[in-house]
């Protein structure tokens, strides 16, 4: 290698430090470059997101939901976490519905956790003992009245009952410490166990709150297995509802109360002073026989505790049938039943005593031989309402004087009465619900009650499952029901699962006179009664007097709605003429010179129906202000006012001009077509066909 001069080295040197600056100052230029592209893409992210943002803002201003203002979305949130029927399915021991609503999205997470009634309806659905969903409820809710549901289910558990027992009773303990540890008040309280041992907790927990329950509405408790066992509890020997008079500083508010296979002596008077709601549930027994350390429901007991609500508004017993112990001092009457006779000794007697504010009366799975002595004891001026199932009883009776209420023969059921020597009368009744699990039982439930002023009855047969013959029961006629078979105040008439039997058409009907709507359901034999609404008042001379014609009805001239739905054999030949002949008169809506005209047509018509020649009424005379003996008025049925509450003769005026059908809804009925059912809409009426 030749050495080279240090001159050319230096120059050479030189030459590679001028070009290394170079490149040195285009690496800092494309660094500069290369940043400033960063930055720019940084600003081209930053309003692509803006953009994004303000596009998805803008279709979800697309949504309904957006709309709504910040109340109504409350208002919604609070109707869902109300209703925890959705959330069994999920097999969480909480309410969900808080939970998934603070999930959905930011601005719905602010308004849940902001919003502390949503987290006030708290459920606990596990024998098993989580604190940290109660807890968080609890904080969340602040100090607002809280709704807490506790339902145990024994029933999923594989371990034994006293594993089981012992689980639920510790859970249950822990959840009133909780809840007892808390300050606030509470609006609602549900407790169905599994065993009576957990009950009883509950009930000295409610005990020891008692002073933070003045604002409480609602109490739940029942036991969820049937006829539980009380042993090793002081439920059966707890009395009360006799012994604990006192009433706190601040007594409750309860308005409804339900109990399921509790004692009824278990709470205090003061709690069920002012209950307005009352449920009892007792699911009927496999066996009527008392067993040890089992709850037996006496007629007493359930009488003290009405005794004890005056303000009841509504009263419904589920399957309730009572051991009759007591014997009522008005009549002398002795009512009870059982497989063990009662030593006399262990008789009460009990006078009877009113609920002045009860409306409404549900009694499903009564026995028939029950009805009447329970009636009788308890007054209800102010009924409007009676739902009552009628379940068979667990011994056939084939005494005639059971049909009439008479219960004299009756050594089953022990009951002694002076012979249809009762009978009550029910004046502000207007709805009459009746389940029937046999057809016989009708009239030995309701033969010693009298309805004046029923405006709504309906009548089911729901005993498929325990009937053993085929097919649906003959219906009873209406005189075998009622004692009084005549309902001029009636307007709806339900029938199902029956058979009508040919003679029942018209004598029933003709106890109706003012009926509107008439409901027939899974009933055979609706022909018959077909038949009845399309019988003509007669044949009167058609204009010139040449030919005759058809004219008025004769039954439930006011009909308007005729609803029928699955009814095998209702044909169309006896529909047509039905809904011919109550279309055949057109509403009048004409002067008073029209109406004058058929008022003359009528008496013309009624005169070629009887066979003579009708000639008008005189009129009373006035008797004036200061006569004993008033004079009646006709009213708007015409018929006065002394004999219309009971009468059922139909006005002449409203048998020849009945009003018009308006609608006839039929649904699965085989045997008349589309076509068939769009042809009676032709005669001017609504047809509903499904």
């Amino acid at each position: 290698m030749v050495k080279s001069p240090p001159v050319m080295v230096d120059k050479e040197i030189e030459l590679l430090t001028a070009q290394l600056s170079v490149l040195r100052r285009r690496e800092d230029d494309f660094t500069r470059v290369l940043e400033e592209m960063v930055r720019l893409q940084s600003s081209v992210k930053e309003e692509i997101e803006a953009l994004d943002s303000k596009i998805t803002d803008l279709k979800r201003q697309k949504q309904p939901i957006i709309w709504l203002p910040t109340e109504l979305l409350i208002e919604i949130f609070l109707i869902r976490t109300q209703d925890d029927s959705a959330d069994l399915e999920t097999g969480l021991p909480y309410n969900s519905a808080p939970i998934v609503i603070s999930h959905v999205c930011h601005k719905w997470r602010e308004l849940a956790l902001s919003t502390s009634l949503l987290w006030t309806f708290i459920s606990y659905r596990t024998p098993h003992w989580v604190p940290q969903p109660l807890s968080v409820f609890l904080e969340r809710a602040g100090t607002s009245p809280i709704s807490f549901n506790f339902i145990s289910n024994p029933s999923t558990s594989t371990s034994d009952d006293l594993t089981m027992s012992t689980l639920e009773a510790a859970t249950t303990v822990n959840i009133i410490d909780t809840l007892c540890s808390q300050d606030r008040r509470f609006r609602s309280l549900t407790f169905e166990c599994g065993f009576a041992k957990s009950m009883e907790h509950v009930l000295t927990g409610i005990s020891r709150v008692h002073k933070h329950l003045h604002d409480l509405e609602s109490l739940d408790l029942a036991l969820s297995i049937l006829d539980p066992s009380f042993e090793g509890t002081q439920l059966l020997a707890a009395d009360l509802l006799s012994t604990d008079q006192t009433s706190p500083e601040n007594p409750t508010m309860l308005k409804h109360l339900r109990l399921q296979q509790i004692p009824l002596s278990i709470l205090p008077a003061f709690f069920v002073r002012t209950t307005r709601t009352l449920e009892l549930s007792y699911p009927p027994k496999k066996s009527h026989s008392t067993r040890l350390h089992h709850f037996a429901l006496k007629i007493s007991h359930l009488i003290k505790l009405l005794r004890h609500t005056p303000l009841l508004h509504e009263l419904s017993l589920i399957g309730v049938t009572p051991i009759w112990d007591l014997i009522t001092k008005t009549n002398g009457q002795l009512a009870y039943h059982t497989s063990e006779p009662l030593h006399p000794n262990d008789l009460a007697f009990a006078s009877p005593f009113e609920l002045p504010e009860l409306k409404r009366f549900e009694w499903k799975y009564a026995y028939h031989r029950d009805i009447f002595p329970f009636m009788s004891l308890v007054t209800l001026p102010g009924l409007e309402r009676w739902d009552l199932l009628i379940a068979q009883s667990p011994t056939k009776r084939f005494d005639v004087t059971q049909f009439r209420g008479n219960h004299n023969h009756d050594q089953d059921s022990f009951i002694m009465t002076e012979p249809l020597s009762n009978i009550l009368l029910f004046d502000a009744l207007k709805e009459l619900n009746v389940n029937c699990q046999n057809e016989d039982m009708l009239g030995s439930s309701l033969r010693q009650f009298i309805f004046p002023s029923l405006a709504k009855l309906d009548i089911t047969f729901v005993g498929q499952n325990v009937r053993k013959e085929p097919g649906v029961p003959s219906l009873p006629r209406l005189e075998s029901i009622f004692r009084d078979p005549r309902l001029p105040h009636l307007t709806y008439l339900s029938i199902s699962n029956f058979d009508i039997p040919p003679t029942h058409g018209r004598s029933m009907l003709g106890y109706m006179p003012n009926l509107v709507s008439l409901t027939l359901g899974a009933c055979t034999g609706a022909n018959v009664v077909l038949d009845a609404l399309a019988e003509a008042y007669g044949c009167a001379p058609a204009t010139g007097g040449v030919r005759t014609r058809l004219c008025g009805v004769r039954v439930c001239p006011r009909l308007e709605d005729l609803i029928l739905w699955s009814c095998p054999d209702v044909g169309f030949r006896p529909l047509w003429s039905m809904v011919h002949m109550r279309t055949l008169t057109p509403d009048n809506d004409g002067n008073e010179q029209d109406h004058k005209e058929e008022a003359l047509e009528a008496e013309v018509f009624a005169s070629a129906v009887l066979g003579r020649e009708i000639r008008p009424l005189k009129k009373k005379r006035y008797l004036g202000a200061n006569s004993s003996h008033p004079v009646d008025e006709p009213n708007a049925s015409g018929l006065s006012a002394s004999d219309s509450s009971r009468s059922t003769l139909i006005p002449m005026q409203d048998a020849l001009h009945p009003t018009r059908l308006v609608c006839l809804h039929l649904e699965d009925c085989p045997q008349i077509s589309h076509q068939e059912a769009l042809s009676l809409g032709r005669l001017g009426i609504i047809v509903i066909y499904k």
